[in-house]
């Protein structure tokens, strides 16, 4: 089994696997020093932030294109920007949350020195942090005050592990959707009052991504890719070329996928049914993490910025 901190340092039996290796130049934007790492990366528009390691928060005003890093707020290692419609929320080690206040982020009181790993909301306050050994909590005023939740972890997983969560996702309507160790996804459909366990299995989860039309995926250690049809009620295993960790992912309604990980970076444009491995720069020796899409409609092919190691951005064309 992949060590469970390896995030923070970061089948459909008849699909057809095309493990064809489609050769791009990927474009730096950015890159710290040797030791700098970036876990997080969110875009509002032509505005966006990426945190990671040691306090490091670097900042872009014109789409990605070039990138400041800005005055610390602490010295704790930040795992992780919330990209939803609420407040940008910043989660870290021992407990910690910051949010968005007078042009920087000050802290707020979580409740838990647990290492909480992601964070997400939505713009009716609703806000929802996870972390190590089974930590969710939850906000309903934007991130200002909160709350545990108690899980029977033992019930869920008929043993004596609260398992690590790795990702959380939180719909406009209340819908929760957490992902973590042993494959585990677990949802709410009703904002974190009730819970149920849709999926679990052996490898961890590490990154979710759900579209509003009931489409997404979740990706994880040993090359795990999971999809689903149906906003996260059910999942079926998805057969790619590889078998690496994978930490994020990315898809849309049209069937364009994207899936970063360490020296991984698989495509697909046809819902999963083939992939590319993308070779190019330092996608093949590194590892990102953060990923989003700062272009997906009109005639020209959409823009991926990725973060990761090294404190790199790097910007590529999805021709």
């Amino acid at each position: 089994m992949v060590p469970r901190s390896v995030r923070t340092t970061l089948l459909l039996a008849c699909s057809f696997v095309l493990p064809l290796a489609a050769a791009v130049e990927p474009a730096q934007v950015y890159r710290g020093t040797a030791h700098d790492a970036l876990y997080g990366l969110c875009m509002d528009g032509q505005e966006g932030v990426a945190v990671g390691g040691a306090g490091l928060v670097i900042e872009t005003a014109d789409g990605g294109q070039t990138w400041s890093p800005t005055e610390a707020f602490t010295d704790s290692a930040l795992l992780d920007i919330s990209c939803g419609a609420g407040p940008h929320l910043i989660v870290a080690q021992s407990g910690g949350i910051f949010r968005p206040s007078n042009g920087s982020y000050e802290a707020v009181d979580s409740g838990t020195d647990a290492r909480l790993l992601a964070v997400d909301g939505n713009s009716h306050g609703l806000a929802f942090a996870v972390g190590g050994f089974g930590t969710i909590l939850r906000s309903e005023d934007g991130g200002l005050t909160w709350a545990a939740i108690s899980t029977d972890w033992e019930a869920i997983l008929n043993d004596f592990v609260e398992p690590h969560l790795y990702d959380v996702q939180v719909a406009e309507s209340g819908v929760v959707t957490i992902v973590g160790e042993f494959e585990l996804v677990v949802r709410s459909p009703d904002g974190g009052e009730t819970w149920e366990t849709v999926h679990t299995g052996e490898a961890s989860l590490f990154g979710l991504n759900l579209n509003t039309d009931g489409s997404g995926y979740a990706v994880g250690q040993d090359g795990r890719v999971i999809r689903t049809a149906d906003g996260g009620l059910t999942w079926v295993e998805v057969v790619t070329p590889s078998t690496g960790i994978l930490l994020n992912v990315w898809s849309s309604a049209g069937g364009d996928v994207l899936i970063s990980g360490i020296r991984n970076l698989l495509r697909s444009s046809d819902d999963g049914a083939s992939w590319a491995l993308v070779e190019g720069g330092d996608l093949n020796t590194g590892w990102y993490q953060g990923l989003v899409i700062t272009s997906e409609s009109g005639a020209s092919a959409p823009t991926a910025l990725l973060a990761g190691h090294q404190g790199s951005v790097i910007e590529l064309q999805l021709n």
